[in-house]
């Protein structure tokens, strides 16, 4: 279902030129009643929004609205409520091996209509994964320039009433040649638990794609205007609720040598685990070790040599090293640990 809207501010022309999709539902999972419940939230962009007479339905309840959403506020819907009669008259509930929900608005404002169906993957734009027990499934939408990214995604600790969160966020560098004149470069993130976009303008310039679950993606990314791509060579294990950094795409693997005091060829292969210890190497131009988790986040300072890391929980994880000597390069190279 399409739905669009135009935003208008200083840059009314580039928002003309491309409608912001919106999203009215907003989350949603299950309590111990195992019926299920709803968020609605109020985009900031939208200003408060009179939802008299417009409908919710599921596959097995629907309910009519009395109610005016106030400017960036948020309603829960779930039986209890409804049947105090505080905002809205009818019934809502979800199945818990799946359903479809449906914001159906008045003729005048079809622009709100909304759906989301669960579970149905990959996520995105109408799609959502399975809440978890205690857990629910959060909507991110994120308009930035020429792009936009909705992905829904898996949240263990629900936010009700407040701002999603706990989305896991993939950043890194994008780099090119000079003589590629790109204006723009757009990375996408995709895997099936959704997709996340973001875009740099300048090579050099750092990116972060927000709002994915826990799993696994691909990284690829596109130059405009002349549709250069290029590719991550690796998949990108994403844990619960972090970021995981030093995702750098170069259009140009094979030029780094004339464009950098250290030629591709000439960076060691970091991390090496024989038996519980992670072998790295003694290099002179090595500044720093780190061992990072998938979600980004440090557990140790390595040292060139042997590392004992036997007492670490077994699964993937990465190794930042950072150079220096006439320059500064940072690499990341992933890692399995396993028993």
């Amino acid at each position: 279902m399409t739905r669009t809207i135009v935003l208008w501010s200083c840059a009314a022309a580039l928002a003309a030129a491309n409608p912001i999709a919106l999203t009215l539902l907003n989350e949603f999972g299950f309590d111990d009643d195992g019926l299920g419940w709803v968020e609605l939230h109020a985009e900031p962009a939208i200003g408060s929004v009179n939802m008299s007479g417009w409908l919710l339905m599921t596959s097995t309840s629907a309910c009519t609205f009395d109610y005016t959403l106030p400017y960036d506020g948020f309603l829960i819907v779930d039986s209890a409520s409804l049947a105090r009669g505080l905002y809205a008259h009818g019934t809502f509930r979800l199945s818990p091996s799946g359903d479809r929900m449906r914001v159906v608005a008045d003729s005048m404002h079809p622009e709100f209509d909304d759906e989301v169906e669960f579970p149905v993957l990959p996520a995105g734009d109408g799609r959502a994964p399975m809440p978890p027990d205690g857990g629910s499934a959060s909507v991110l939408n994120v308009p930035a320039g020429w792009w936009q990214s909705i992905n829904w995604y898996i949240d263990s600790t629900p936010t009700r009433e407040l701002d999603n969160d706990d989305y896991s966020t993939v950043a890194g560098i994008v780099t090119w040649a000079p003589e590629r004149n790109l204006l723009e470069v757009d990375i996408v993130l995709s895997g099936p638990m959704g997709a996340s976009f973001a875009g740099v303008y300048a090579s050099g310039e750092s990116y972060q794609t927000p709002g994915l679950s826990a799993g696994r993606y691909a990284a690829t990314a596109r130059g405009w205007p002349s549709g250069a791509s290029a590719s991550y060579p690796e998949s990108v294990d994403v844990g619960y609720s972090g970021t995981v950094h030093g995702i750098n795409i170069d259009f140009d693997p094979s030029g780094v040598k004339d464009r950098h005091p250290f030629a591709a060829d000439r960076l060691p292969r970091i991390a090496t685990v024989v038996r519980g210890y992670l072998s790295l190497p003694a290099n002179l131009l090595t500044a720093h070790y780190s061992l990072l988790t998938a979600d980004g986040r440090k557990v140790l300072d390595l040292q060139p040599g042997a590392n004992d890391v036997s007492r670490l929980a077994p699964g993937v994880y990465f190794v930042r090293g950072q150079w220096s000597g006439g320059g500064e390069r940072e690499e990341v190279r992933k890692i399995v640990i396993q028993r």
